[in-house]
């Protein structure tokens, strides 16, 4: 998905912000030509002709940043409330019992709730997908945790 900037040193120019991938970060586009990433900023000539630094600020919950552009933060789409970042997070909690497998299917499941959290849903559909993702990870735990045990080999009792 593609968001676009607001700014004023940008009003002639096209600024836009590609989301989060599941497995890539956010990408900076200017007039529809991707911007490379140097050292955490983005350097891009302004409508003034001045160079001005750009950098993206998301965590791996939300595949929305916020943007700050010389000293302005911009939210490009409105944050999401305390309850949905803790719905988001909740498959987080089977590294506690499930370790690196456990982190990892979470993990994953935590990025794709995101995703589901940001789309044009109804708040019903968003949490009922959610729902079946994050059931979905506690299966595909189990599944990795049985093929891992048996490739392995279960330690005798």
């Amino acid at each position: 998905m593609q968001l676009e900037v607001q700014h004023p040193e940008f009003k002639s120019q096209r600024l836009t912000v590609e989301t989060a991938g599941t497995f890539r970060g956010p990408k900076l586009l200017l007039d529809g030509t991707v911007v490379k990433k140097q050292k955490g900023r983005y350097k891009v000539t302004a409508d003034s002709g001045a160079e001005t630094s750009i950098q993206l600020k998301y965590n791996y919950l939300d595949p929305i940043p916020k943007i700050k552009i010389g000293e302005d933060v911009i939210e490009i789409a409105s944050p999401l409330k305390w309850y949905e970042h803790t719905w988001i997070a909740l498959p987080i909690a089977m590294i506690v019992t499930g370790g690196a497998i456990g982190g990892f299917c979470g993990g994953v499941a935590a990025n794709v709730s995101g995703r589901i959290f940001r789309s044009d849903r109804s708040s019903l559909a968003k949490y009922g997908l959610s729902a079946l993702v994050m059931l979905s990870a506690v299966i595909a735990f189990v599944v990795l945790v049985t093929v891992f045990r048996l490739l392995v080999g279960a330690p005798n009792k």
